[in-house]
């Protein structure tokens, strides 16, 4: 069990200080090839369409056969020789809008069945803070890499950017092909359709996807574009470095409180909470004209990121059965990519329009329908109360 669990926060500190260049840097990149911000948006949200599409009949294979390593490994494989050997060598906008949709399909299935992994590898009890001081490595290993950017910027170049992607995958991978997967606690049922209809139209989890969806675009839509916005307002890349590694840094301790306290109070009031929180936080950016004040609103991540990345993946799982377990997760993975599909979407499509401010507020109004559904509809979940 020790063994399992050292690995598994070895891959969630790897896989995710890759995001340190995939997030941060790959858009500033596309920028500096002469793409627009609509045109990278559009790039963004093919892939996050794509993936959306795959994770429920992923979810649902996975949950037949009772593996998660077979889709990881897969996905990892994958994405490293897309960063190695094709990514560098893309210079048109159709290249790239073709290679995208691969893209999305590997990360949304190595995300989905790496938190299914967790969740397998979790006890019943207290299992969002399991979930929590797991997903909490992935946020250390952004703020440890983010961190070495903003002291050697040299890094972003791309002659040493695309292989460190590549070869930090593939140090992912080797964490993840030496963990032992655990018997599932359920005998294996194979899901029908019948089954994904059962799912989505309980009506706690119809809500809650509603509401996610809503904060997850959002938040998307705004996160994903920091970066530029630092570039717009003159910043340099040692800004973005330590924009995203002060949202990192106070996410950090955030992601056990949360999760530990949603074991305790109940999943609700700490989703309600950040509801209200980030449309504040989005609205900051759109009066932001200083790219040092941009750090100082990162850190609401706290409050908003750090609640929406870890107590969800909780609350759906805690109204399903075990052997739906993968199924549910890849609804909400879809549903997740289906924001992560219309938030850059939206967004970049209203920069190139209104500009960087002007996007924001309009995110601050898509946040606020998320407060509203929240207030309104989103009810507690209940350990073990299997969709009712």
């Amino acid at each position: 069990m020790k063994r399992n669990i050292l690995l598994i926060r070895a891959f969630f500190f790897l896989f995710f200080s890759a995001w340190s260049f995939i997030f941060s840097f790959i858009p500033v990149y596309l920028r500096d090839k002469g793409f627009s911000v609509g045109e990278i948006g559009i790039l963004a949200s093919i892939s996050s369409l794509i993936g959306a599409f795959t994770q429920i009949f992923m979810g649902y294979l996975s949950d037949k056969i009772g593996k998660r390593k077979p889709f990881i490994i897969l996905g990892l494989l994958g994405l490293s020789f897309i960063y190695y050997f094709i990514f560098p060598k893309l210079d048109s906008f159709l290249s790239f809008f073709f290679l995208y949709p691969l893209i999305g399909i590997f990360i949304n299935s190595v995300i989905t069945f790496s938190n299914v992994l967790v969740i397998d590898l979790s006890l019943e009890d207290k299992i969002g803070r399991k979930y929590a001081s797991t997903r909490i490595w992935g946020s250390i290993g952004f703020l440890v890499l983010i961190t070495i950017i903003g002291i050697f910027p040299i890094l972003t170049k791309p002659e040493y950017m695309f292989p460190s992607i590549s070869l930090i995958y593939l140090l992912s991978l080797i964490s993840v092909f030496f963990i032992k997967e655990p018997k599932l606690k359920v005998g294996i049922k194979a899901l029908n359709l019948r089954d994904i209809k059962e799912i989505i139209l309980s009506p706690k989890v119809r809500n809650f996807l509603l509401f996610y969806f809503f904060y997850f675009t959002s938040l998307v839509g705004a996160s994903s574009n920091v970066n530029l916005l630092i570039k717009d307002l003159g910043g340099t890349n040692q800004h973005i470095s330590f924009a995203y590694s002060a949202s990192s840094a106070s996410e950090i301790p955030f992601m056990i409180i949360w999760g530990s306290l949603s074991d305790k109070i109940g999943r609700r009031p700490i989703l309600l909470f950040s509801s209200l929180i980030l449309p504040i936080r989005i609205f900051l950016y759109s009066i932001t004209k200083n790219p040092s004040y941009i750090i100082t609103i990162q850190l609401m991540h706290s409050l908003t990121f750090a609640i929406i990345g870890t107590i969800p993946i909780v609350y759906i799982n805690d109204l399903v059965p075990p052997e739906k377990r993968a199924t549910a997760q890849g609804i909400l993975s879809m549903t997740s990519a289906l924001s992560s599909t219309f938030g850059p979407l939206l967004s970049g499509v209203s920069a190139d329009v209104f500009g960087l401010p002007g996007m924001y507020l309009f995110l601050t109004f898509i946040s606020g329908i998320s407060t509203f559904i929240a207030i309104l509809f989103l009810k507690e979940s209940k350990i073990n109360t299997f969709l009712v």
